[in-house]
């Protein structure tokens, strides 16, 4: 232990015994500066701890910035970080979850909530399964409208689309909750309505994954197993329309492998590990750059198991069981958790899906797409014309295209669609619905945006 350490242990105990009160007291003041003591001491002596699961990293305080002036925010950034990284911090979080869920059947993170039989569930999901955050009408239609319209711009490249929603663990496995929770209509059902109206091509998971008798999510975890992707793997090829071998007949064995999110949330501390199914033998892909995890931003693959052309797939995390599946089964494949969905690259593919968590539906409402708008001759002549403020920005890479966007619409039907009329042309925008209101977002050659912009909403 550094030897400031231990002076500050020498001042604490002579701060004790000089007290003038009887030797009980004393020994709790002792006690007391001893243990609030602890973590600072215990970082000087073993080094800081290290973050827990889901948390933002917080970065080490530094007496200078980026540019050279001074850190005036020093303090407070070693505050911050200390937080974080206190000695036996992973260990008392343990501790207090511990007790918290022995004694009260609660649990000590607001993100988790406790289930029956060991089971977790991610807490935000249950407003998800009782319809509390069920889409407005006009969000239902403008995220449908923005798949049609990106399955359109792949089609026009010569590709096959199709869009998937992985479900919340509550939708598949409700009975594991702790008491009865009543059931809503979800923005998984009011999307996969508005999907079938607009033509999308859509897997349906809660219907494949339903129907199975097996349990396909880990107990202390948010996503499936590698059972539940490989179930998730078939019905995407099927809607894709790619022959192969179904992986959910791959042989495997269940084996405590897995370190659950949920569970690391709670018990840090913890070596326990969930269980996870394990195939015989490994999948037949490789990497074609070095990979960290599964959870990497952008990861490239080669297959030479079959010939299924190439996949170009959009992924968050329920991809990280479920990319080594699709790997598999094309020849090429580049998977990405990168957000806007750039499918301007669609046209170097053959095949394009796009996954996401029931949990973010409503974030395909808020224009997070980039794709050329497609020139179009609305029925009759547009009404209703926009006159807020356009905002166009350059878009990094694309040269010849602006992004183009605008909020402060006043539909007057949740399915209006937005038209953008620039240099003479017509163009349909993607339409949005984000936390400032109504909009829409387009990208838009450059040259024709010079021209001048001008919006209409369909009444």
């Amino acid at each position: 232990m550094p030897r400031f350490a231990w002076l500050f242990v020498r001042i604490l105990y002579r701060m004790a015994i000089n007290m003038k009160k009887a030797w009980p007291y004393r020994l709790f003041t002792l006690l007391f500066l001893a243990i609030c003591a602890a973590p600072a001491l215990g970082t000087m002596a073993f080094g800081p701890s290290e973050s827990i699961a889901n948390e933002s990293l917080v970065p080490a305080p530094r007496l200078q910035r980026p540019d050279g002036l001074a850190n005036w925010a020093f303090f407070s950034d070693a505050s911050d970080w200390f937080a974080k990284h206190f000695a036996f911090r992973r260990e008392l979080i343990t501790a207090d979850s511990a007790l918290k869920a022995a004694l009260f059947q609660t649990s000590a993170q607001e993100q988790v909530a406790l289930g029956k039989d060991g089971w977790l569930y991610y807490a935000e999901t249950v407003d998800d399964y009782t319809g509390a955050d069920a889409l407005t009408p006009r969000q239902a239609f403008c995220a449908a409208r923005a798949l049609r319209l990106a399955q359109d711009w792949a089609e026009s490249q010569g590709c096959f689309f199709a869009f998937t929603i992985a479900p919340n663990k509550i939708s598949l496995y409700p009975q594991h909750f702790p008491g009865e929770l009543p059931k809503g209509e979800t923005a998984a059902q009011q999307l996969s309505a508005c999907l079938a109206g607009q033509g999308v091509a859509y897997a349906d998971l809660f219907a494949a994954l339903g129907s199975s008798e097996e349990t396909l999510y880990h107990a202390a975890d948010s996503h499936w197993t590698n059972r539940g992707a490989a179930l998730a793997h078939d019905a995407l090829l099927g809607e894709l329309g790619v022959e192969g071998a179904a992986a959910h007949t791959k042989a495997g064995s269940y084996q405590n492998t897995h370190a659950a999110d949920l569970y690391a949330m709670l018990y840090p501390a913890s070596p326990w590990l969930d269980k996870q199914f394990v195939w015989d033998e490994p999948l037949q892909f490789t990497y074609d750059t070095p990979v960290r995890g599964p959870d990497d931003i952008h990861i490239y693959t080669t297959s030479t198991a079959v010939a299924n052309g190439s996949l170009l797939m959009f992924r968050d995390s329920f991809g990280n069981a479920l990319h080594g599946l699709m790997a598999e089964s094309f020849n090429r494949a580049f998977f990405t958790r990168a957000t806007p969905y750039d499918l301007i690259q669609a046209n170097e593919y053959g095949y394009v899906v796009l996954e996401i968590v029931e949990r973010n539906i409503p974030r395909l409402a808020e224009g997070g797409f980039l794709f050329p708008a497609p020139k179009v001759q609305p029925d009759g002549v547009p009404r209703g014309r926009f006159t807020g403020k356009i905002d166009c920005q350059p878009v990094p890479g694309q040269p010849g295209y602006v992004q183009v966007s605008g909020c402060g619409l006043a539909s007057t039907c949740p399915d209006a669609r937005v038209y953008l009329e620039a240099d003479g042309a017509f163009y349909e925008a993607i339409p949005t619905v984000t936390a400032e209101g109504e909009g829409f977002s387009a990208l838009l050659p450059a040259s024709a945006a010079e021209a001048g912009i001008c919006c209409w909403v369909e009444r």
